[in-house]
């Protein structure tokens, strides 16, 4: 049967998202932009995403995406188009820098362009002439964008790049019947009368091959994680010299480089560098081809809801004399006593020793003896974990030192 199919789908981030453009104009890494201004989502990057979940299939991948390689060479049969923004957009700047034992690695702080969580995109999929195990195909590849599986840009598995799907349509027109036919020629993918007597089409999450761990918890006091400002405010004072860091809106967030940061770090000490490497993954900047091991875990980002925020001006005291040092007045404004969810997917391949070694790194968390973001020698950063969902099971009981080898254990 000679088919034609499209789909509508509108994108809304539920994480920063930073596709490059190869250049670092206004910072080391920034966005990719149309020639209105706008940064946008390439139809390479969505192509790319998607061919990645057919790696296992090479040839449905080869007859879904065309292949140049060999006698035969074919094109692609599905059609990808740029996601365009169609909110205002909100792009901020984020900082990093590498640490070891807390302290920054010189020559390793790099800033980067995002676009930031909220932003809204609006994209469509076209396939020719298939049969129904192409759309099928696709079907699964948006069910795993919307577990949070599939993400676009860069560092995706440190909390960037996750979209939730806000809208999703689907049209198949069969160009056998007339009727259908001549609805397709009068069809026009770009047209929102088009698609608006559509109902919403449906897909499941698809989380298969990974673990889903859920970590909801409560602040034990604040957390400093700081994103610094030489700007002035509207009223024309200067602003603190540096903030927890937060979206556009004010909501404060920790980053899920933060999160895998101090992950990897407790991770490190349990278990050794070449399990840790193997796990978090691994990338030599000066050999890539033959020692680079992409992660396993992918950490979100995560929002802190119900917190405080408070802003207070500290200066540095001399231990000797007891007087305050000259140039040593600063002014912070940080978060407390709010409450957050860390979403973590684990390939579910990991053996039952990183599974062990994990859980030991989640327990640590739970009892104060591991800190997220700064200031951590004066008690910033601490969290106490109220629920842990394991594949939607509830784990909270085994969190303790008896048990907690079975935290992360799935049922077969």
């Amino acid at each position: 049967m000679k088919r034609h199919v499209y789909y509508r789908i509108e994108l809304m981030l539920a994480a920063p998202l930073s596709i490059g453009n190869g250049k670092n104009e206004g910072t080391d890494h920034d966005v990719i932009r149309g020639k209105d201004g706008k940064p946008y989502i390439p139809a390479s990057s969505i192509a790319g995403v998607f061919r990645h979940t057919l790696d296992s299939d090479t040839e449905l991948q080869n007859k879904m995406f065309g292949n140049i390689s060999g006698n035969n060479p074919k094109s692609s049969k599905v059609i990808f188009y740029d996601g365009l923004l169609t909110t205002k957009e909100f792009s901020t700047t984020r900082d990093s820098v590498k640490l070891e034992n807390k302290v920054g690695v010189n020559g390793a702080k790099f800033d980067m362009e995002v676009i930031e969580t909220g932003a809204r995109f609006i994209t469509f999929i076209e396939i020719a002439d298939q049969p129904d195990e192409t759309d099928n195909a696709v079907d699964k590849m948006i069910a795993r964008v919307k577990s949070g599986i599939l993400r676009f840009g860069t560092k995706t598995s440190r909390g960037y790049g996750r979209v939730e799907i806000s809208s999703l349509k689907k049209r198949v027109f069969n160009l056998e019947n007339e009727s259908e036919m001549n609805d397709w020629l009068d069809f026009n993918t770009f047209d929102e009368k088009c698609w608006n007597h559509l109902n919403e089409y449906a897909v499941a999450d698809n989380h298969e091959g990974y673990i889903r761990i859920t970590l909801h918890m409560i602040q034990s006091g604040a957390v400093s994680i700081r994103e610094y400002s030489t700007d002035v405010g509207k009223d024309g004072n200067s602003l603190p010299d540096y903030k927890h860091i937060a979206l556009h809106d004010g909501t404060s967030i920790i980053p899920g480089t933060s999160w895998s940061g101090a992950f990897r770090a407790r991770f490190l000490e349990f278990a050794g560098e070449e399990t840790t490497n193997h796990l978090f993954g691994y990338l030599d900047k000066e050999n890539k081809d033959n020692l680079t091991e992409k992660s396993r875990i992918i950490f979100s980002e995560s929002v802190i809801s119900h917190n405080c925020i408070k802003e207070m001006t500290r200066n540095s005291i001399d231990r000797f004399s007891a007087a305050t040092k000259d140039t040593a007045l600063y002014t912070e404004r940080t978060s407390y006593n709010g409450e957050t969810t860390l979403d973590i997917l684990l390939k579910d391949d990991v053996s039952a020793e990183e599974k062990a070694i994990l859980s030991a790194v989640i327990l640590d968390i739970h009892y104060g003896f591991l800190a997220i973001g700064g200031l951590t020698a004066v008690g910033r950063g601490m969290f106490k974990i109220k629920s842990i969902m394991v594949n939607g099971k509830e784990n909270i009981g085994l969190l303790k030192p008896e048990t907690v080898s079975q935290l992360l254990e799935v049922e077969a």
